[in-house]
């Protein structure tokens, strides 16, 4: 963040005395109805905050792109746990837009919301909303999905290593012919993902096969055309790689519709370990990820942040997951 505007920033701008100012933020009558909009606009311009308002803030919000996503929950029940009864915690959903994003951020109340908390949505390309809330006073912290280029402490997942140990189990178990689905190619996590995917095929000398990578939303309707747009290929291919538990849990039942057996014919890998991952049948390889390490560690930096102790804003943490090997991938290639 940069120099503090005062209300002597806003005095010289507006070529007024400081305690006009000063009124006028106060909602002093003695000061025009026009002052006081040109006063309140100016300050809004200049990013000033008052301080004396936000102080009495007492909510963390925490936007998540999902709200029925195992990752999301348990970080924001570890979130929940560290602040304790210190802050209020509100919960927002973007549904993965970018536009309900800049809505919710916008909304924002700095006189109420003491500290953001956010993992972005996968569309998102533009993050000026979080720098504009930033400016009120109200400091951002970012989680999962990010803007690199924001300077604000960051909390993430090694998705290269994610992407990279579930692509080199397929290799390792046999599977050659293997398929990628993506959410979206903007998002730095597929990226990585695929990044990670496309080195492991190089480094096994497996030609990529841009036909075995498609992006999709991944809705219960987009993955039904997704899955069969992969199987009905006319070379098919023998392993799947897909987002989350329910896709890849959709992904074994249309396979059984097709006479395709899990996993001789075609292994299916998340990269979401979902407690039900153990429940289907064949039980689900996944990725565990440190859901209450990484919510422990956010809420933390944000109990610091809200009783106004020192923090840096550079901050960054990575975490490690582990591949959870299981029926769905193990096969006798």
């Amino acid at each position: 963040m940069g120099r503090k505007i005062t209300i002597y920033d806003i005095a010289d701008e507006l070529k007024i005395s400081p305690s006009t100012v000063s009124r006028a933020l106060a909602g002093n009558t003695l000061v025009n109805i026009q002052t006081r909009k040109k006063v309140i606009a100016t300050a809004e311009k200049l990013g000033y905050i008052n301080y004396k308002v936000n102080s009495n803030a007492n909510i963390i919000a925490v936007i998540v792109p999902e709200i029925n996503n195992y990752f999301y929950t348990e970080v924001i029940s570890s979130i929940q746990s560290v602040i304790k009864d210190n802050f209020l915690i509100s919960i927002f959903c973007t549904f993965n837009s970018s536009s309900i994003e800049k809505e919710i951020v916008a909304k924002l109340d700095p006189a109420y919301v003491k500290c953001v908390i956010i993992s972005q949505s996968t569309d998102s390309i533009d993050s000026t909303h979080l720098t504009d809330i930033d400016q009120k006073g109200v400091p951002v912290i970012l989680f999962n999905r990010v803007d690199y280029s924001l300077k604000r402490p960051k909390f993430l997942i090694d998705n290269y290593m994610d992407s990279y140990m579930i692509t080199n189990h397929l290799v390792s178990s046999g599977y050659r012919r293997i398929a990628f689905a993506a959410k979206h190619y903007n998002c730095p996590i597929y990226k990585e993902r695929i990044q990670a995917y496309k080195d492991v095929l190089i480094d096994n000398n497996i030609d990529f096969n841009p036909d075995y990578l498609i992006y999709s939303e991944l809705t219960v309707e987009d993955t039904y055309d997704v899955i069969n747009r992969f199987i009905n290929l006319n070379l098919r291919p023998d392993a799947l790689i897909l987002p989350s538990f329910t896709s890849t849990l959709q992904a074994l039942s249309i396979a059984k519709l097709n006479n395709i057996s899990i996993p001789q014919d075609m292994a299916v890998v998340s990269f979401d370990e979902d407690p039900e991952c153990k429940y289907s049948n064949p039980s689900i390889t996944g990725v565990e990820r440190p859901c209450m390490e990484i919510g422990t560690k956010i809420g933390e930096l944000a109990l610091k942040i809200c009783t106004g102790q020192k923090y840096n804003v550079d901050t960054t943490m990575i975490f490690s997951s582990n591949l959870i090997i299981r029926g769905s991938s193990l096969s006798n290639h």
